[in-house]
């Protein structure tokens, strides 16, 4: 079972291109699940985002893997046949379409459920499948600004700031995964075997993920201004830089680490001091907590600060780049990164599957098909017995 991973015999079929819904079929597959991405003739957009190595997005060869890719035009009514029969034999369907674009093609969920009444549907979209703004066309970027998130992200003195990576993408992905297995943990336990819709909208995802700010504004009236790297929570907490021109990451949230960490600089006596023995006295002279902070860090190199504050016990991070967390020894123990063979450039490092399970792990055992539709001959000829003859025409056609 090594690497065979807890979702062996889950069947997917993933309707989706770009980020979040694709992440979630990763996801999926990393443990072990069956997924067979349906990819347009020309490829799936996510193989020309970003970064190219080779000619392919590194995004394609991270967010396509352990998938097989199967090429169908889905305007086609051969092209629709044809995916209707991969669906009707999987567990889950994703898709990530605008409103209305599934039904429009004959393969809404009233359709589906007839055939497979069984069938998990998870929709990923900007907004979600109800509401004024169902219909409007979103990325995560949109998510990211309508939240909140963008607002309270950055400097007091500077603009709103929006993330430097695919944020509500992300945590849609994962969100996604989530829900669809919580449906098909009700499937398999309803007497009827019905599955069912998951509605997931990329706002709501994020919006769940920022903390109790409904709540703050509805009983104290507060909006979450911008801080920098600093928190209401915590103080200090912020990111400093050391003698060495390097930056090193320090969080105090309770009041033990608190008196740990000014004990790391040498100033245990802090926590007795009326001006910052408590987080609201530290918070009213926060400035004055991150110059003595910087003070003690900025007179010491990186490895002194780590060290002393490990010592302590209390909590301490340096700021790393991908360069570093190469070449860190805790991440290299933990097989953090792996390796994985393509077909066209060799060995590539990626980013392993997490979470670990002891007993059923899952396996990063290919990177995205380096080449859309390479697992026609296995899904469309062999599993749905087209013959060899049915599959040229249908090539010819422009169906796959």
């Amino acid at each position: 079972m090594s690497g065979a991973g807890p979702l062996q015999g889950l069947v997917v079929v993933e309707l989706a291109q770009m980020l979040a819904a694709p992440l979630t079929g990763m996801l999926l597959a990393d443990l072990g699940a069956t997924v067979i991405k349906i990819e347009p003739p020309t490829g799936d957009a996510t193989r020309r985002a970003g970064q190219e190595v080779n000619g392919l997005s590194s995004w394609w060869r991270l967010f396509g893997r352990n998938k097989y890719s199967v090429t169908i035009d889905l305007k086609k009514p051969k092209g629709r046949d044809l995916a209707l029969r991969l669906i009707d034999d999987a567990d889950v369907l994703i898709e990530n379409m605008r409103p209305g674009k599934l039904e429009a093609l004959g393969l809404g969920p009233a359709e589906l459920h007839v055939r497979n009444r069984g069938l998990v549907i998870l929709r990923v979209t900007g907004w979600g499948q109800s509401g004024p703004y169902k219909d409007r066309v979103a990325f995560g970027t949109q998510a990211e600004a309508m939240s909140g998130f963008a607002f309270g992200n950055g400097y007091p003195d500077g603009p709103p700031t929006l993330p430097t990576f695919p944020l509500a993408d992300g945590v849609a992905g994962y969100l996604g995964a989530y829900g669809v297995m919580a449906a098909v943990w009700r499937r398999d336990r309803d007497p009827e075997k019905r599955g069912q819709v998951v509605d997931l909208s990329l706002f709501e995802a994020l919006f769940g993920l920022l903390g109790p700010q409904a709540t703050t504004f509805d009983q104290l009236g507060t909006v979450a201004m911008r801080q920098g790297n600093r928190s209401p929570v915590s103080v200090p907490r912020g990111i400093y830089r050391t003698r060495d021109d390097r930056w090193v990451a320090i969080s105090c949230a309770t009041e033990e680490i608190v008196a740990r960490g000014f004990a790391a600089i040498g100033r245990p006596e802090l926590i007795e001091d009326p001006r910052y023995s408590t987080r609201q006295a530290r918070r009213e002279r926060i400035d004055d907590v991150d110059e003595i902070m910087q003070d003690w860090i900025g007179r010491n190199d990186l490895q002194t600060v780590v060290s002393r504050f490990t010592e302590a016990q209390a909590t301490v991070a340096p700021v790393y780049t991908i360069e570093d967390i190469l070449q860190d020894p805790h991440f290299s123990a933990r097989e953090t990164v792996v390796e994985v063979d393509t077909t066209d450039i060799g060995p590539i490092k990626i980013q392993n599957v997490f979470p670990r399970f002891d007993e059923t792990p899952g396996a990063v055992r290919w990177s995205g098909r380096e080449v859309a539709g390479a697992d026609n001959s296995e899904w469309l000829i062999e599993r749905l017995k087209l013959t060899e003859e049915d599959f040229a025409d249908l090539r010819n056609e422009g169906v796959v």
